[in-house]
């Protein structure tokens, strides 16, 4: 896989990082395309079930569901105030933490892109969510019935994202993708 990595001119060192945010119910294809931007710009992600898998490994017993998401945004904060381009991967169901990412964007002059996914096809939502692969060692994936009660207290986005279906194959959505994040 070729990296891509913008030009950068020697007088060019205040070039704006990026926030990437994925957000859409499980199993529609937000950690693959999120693993396939970071390896073709060189990005880190910031996984969500990765945070979840270390402090259910660690034993944090009180843990409220909306901790893994401030970390996040915290981590987003943190790398854009260095100038630091990132990718977050989560459901991100809620338009409180989708506000707050954009804010932290824009405090930090940082391009935003909202990334939504979904599967317009039912039968196959289903057959990914049963068999995908777990993308966090030691991190059990959200089964089918988990994947369709996140989809219904899923917060219909407010303003700009680029929508990609996972009813489309992976390289047509991760040009898509691409071409909306790096021009």
């Amino acid at each position: 896989m070729e990296l891509i990595m913008p030009t950068v001119s020697m007088g060019d060192t205040q070039r704006a990082p990026h926030l990437v945010l994925f957000s859409g119910p499980p199993g529609v294809g937000k950690s693959t395309l999120s693993y396939a931007l970071a390896g073709r710009t060189g990005w880190a992600v910031v996984a969500k079930d990765g945070i979840d898998r270390t402090c259910e490994r660690l034993d944090v017993t009180a843990w409220p569901p909306i901790a893994a998401y401030q970390i996040m945004l915290d981590l987003a904060a943190l790398n854009l105030s260095h100038g630091v381009s990132l990718i977050l991967d989560a459901v991100f169901p809620k338009n409180d933490f989708r506000q707050q990412a954009i804010a932290i964007a824009a405090q930090h002059q940082a391009h935003f892109h909202a990334i939504v996914c979904h599967c317009s096809n039912p039968a196959l939502w289903q057959c990914r969510v049963t068999e995908r692969p777990a993308m966090v060692p030691g991190w059990t994936p959200a089964d089918w019935n988990e994947a369709r009660r996140v989809a219904t207290s899923y917060d219909a986005w407010i303003g700009p994202h680029l929508l990609l279906d996972a009813a489309h194959p992976l390289e047509h959505n991760l040009a898509v993708l691409l071409h909306s994040v790096l021009t």
